[in-house]
């Protein structure tokens, strides 16, 4: 039987490949494809019947080419109103494209309207059995036709990236997780509580990355925050690249040429996101002054900043780095964070205090971070009477350990402080959620009495939080979806290739089997 498939955002090279296997191996049929516009010509020369949009134009509302005459039938209010929660994620999402402040409600409203008419269209029309999204949707249109498949009960399929380097898993939905991940790690740990299966065996891997976040800092660090953290000082950064390997001169000026000439999605002042097309000097001028608002708001944080007293009972709450798709959409509501700051200053215990810090990649120079805070972020934050921000020059773990808690939304924080045995509060959709000693936070009920707990003693099982990572190593897939991932999982292209096409052809039967 023919499965009928579109690809999302899939503008790596091994995702192309990914397909081909499908089709060759069972029978499954790409119908349409979404990726950066350079990728054109690879795809539609690899799947000839395909019909390719660029991601660039997908994300202003501006249809395929081949889908410019598609009859698109009317949006209305029943159908608007059962996406109304996704509307307002989704308007959110377009804080990406706003670098000069310059994209009104008026024309966000307008533009996911587009969205929702145009992929409804698409939808009505082609008659997908199944979505794949090569990460999670953060793209408004990806998302908007993720929410559309979620109304239509259309599978859709997506990777997990944990914080072992190398695993990952598929899930359906990210609100609801991996239902394989939940089940099974709840049964083990019923077993586990009733004296039974007490023998967990953890991989090398698994051993060292657990002892690896257990120890330093310095050593615990994510490969990819120690890249940002070599790229602060970009003069220094480039200097060591061409001694490293002179080769790498040529690398740099063909991807500078490439993000000087090639299309962006960010709203031009005075034109309609449509008509956007900022490239070459206005797109360097709008780096220039994105990277002097960053530096406003950088002024801002240290002015109000303080040091931390350890002495003082707290609750810990590193800041993600926004616009990105570990609050926009896996925290939901709570990508405005200071939602979940707010929540905590009415919550914790008189005595306790909230110490926030700033994502150091909120102020780097290579991201687009000022368009995910305001002006007055920091000043509302520290309005609050117990909430005080911090220097972001102070340790995490040091943070973590002499927490009474950790919060965050979804990330990488959480699971380090379980793993050093300190309770989570996590307000979005972690792949750590359903882990020993996490707290899922939805609303202010949820909030106080995982603070009550937390306060009157609660302790974490870590042999518990060991079986948690020994069951995503029996139900994940050991391959990659990020290319940065691939020097640090010892495997070939090939291998990858084809455990991801064997995950989502198995993961696609598991869904169809439960529907039959």
């Amino acid at each position: 039987m023919t499965v009928k498939v579109i690809f999302t955002e899939c503008s790596i090279p091994f995702w192309i490949d990914v397909a081909d296997n499908l089709v060759k191996q069972h029978q499954w049929k790409p119908i349409y494809w979404t990726a950066r516009p350079d990728y054109k010509t690879i795809v539609t020369k690899r799947f000839p019947d395909i019909i390719f949009h660029s991601n660039i134009d997908a994300v202003r509302g501006i249809p395929a080419p081949d889908c410019m005459n598609l009859p698109l039938p009317p949006i209305d209010q029943p159908l608007l109103k059962d996406l109304s929660f996704n509307e307002s994620i989704a308007l959110r999402m377009m804080n990406r494209m706003d670098r000069t402040d310059s994209f009104t409600f008026e024309e966000r409203e307008q533009l996911y309207y587009q969205c929702v008419r145009y992929w409804n269209g698409i939808i009505t029309h082609y008659s997908p059995d199944v979505v794949v999204f090569s990460v999670s949707p953060h793209l408004i249109y990806d998302y908007i036709l993720y929410s559309l498949c979620k109304k239509y009960n259309i599978i859709t399929i997506l990777f997990e990236q944990t914080s072992l380097d190398g695993w990952i898993y598929p899930e359906q939905h990210f609100e609801a997780g991996s239902h394989l991940l939940q089940t099974t790690y709840k049964t083990m740990v019923q077993c586990w509580k009733q004296g039974k299966n007490k023998k967990i065996t953890l991989s090398n891997e698994a051993k060292k990355h657990l002892d690896k976040i257990s120890g330093e800092y310095s050593v615990a660090i994510p490969f990819y925050m120690k890249d940002q953290f070599q790229q602060k000082n970009i003069a220094r950064f480039l200097i060591k690249k061409i001694l490293t390997n002179p080769e790498n001169i040529s690398n740099m000026i063909k991807k500078g040429r490439y993000l000087f000439s090639r299309p962006h999605y960010i709203k031009e002042k005075g034109k309609s996101i449509q008509e956007s097309d900022l490239r070459k000097w206005r797109y360097l001028f709008c780096r220039v002054q994105g990277m002097k608002k960053k530096n406003m708001l950088k002024h801002i944080y240290t002015t109000l900043e303080k040091e931390v007293d350890f002495q003082q009972p707290y609750v810990y709450f590193p800041l993600h780095y926004r616009p990105e798709n570990t609050t926009s959409p896996l925290g939901e509501s709570y990508d405005d964070q200071f939602l979940v700051i707010d929540m905590l200053s009415k919550c914790v215990p008189d005595s306790w205090r909230i110490y926030v810090k700033e994502h150091s990649s909120q102020w780097h120079i290579k991201f687009c971070g000022e368009s995910g805070r305001s002006t007055d972020f920091y000043n509302r934050i520290v309005s609050l009477p117990n909430v005080q921000l911090i220097p972001i020059t102070s340790s995490n773990f040091d943070l973590i350990d002499n927490a009474k808690t950790v919060v965050t939304i979804t990330g990488t924080a959480g699971w380090e402080a379980v793993v050093r045995g300190k309770p989570v509060l996590i307000f979005g959709h972690a792949w750590y959620k359903f882990c020993e000693g996490v707290f899922f936070i939805q609303s202010e009920i949820d909030c106080r009495e995982a603070l009550a707990k937390i306060q009157s003693g609660f302790t974490i099982d870590k042999e518990l939080v060991h079986l948690f990572l020994a069951i995503v190593q029996q139900i994940g897939v050991n391959a990659y979806v990020e290319p940065a991932f691939a020097k640090i999982v010892n495997i070939s292209p090939d291998q990858n290739v084809t455990r991801l096409a064997d995950a989502i052809r198995s993961f696609y039967i598991q869904i169809t089997s439960k529907k039959s």
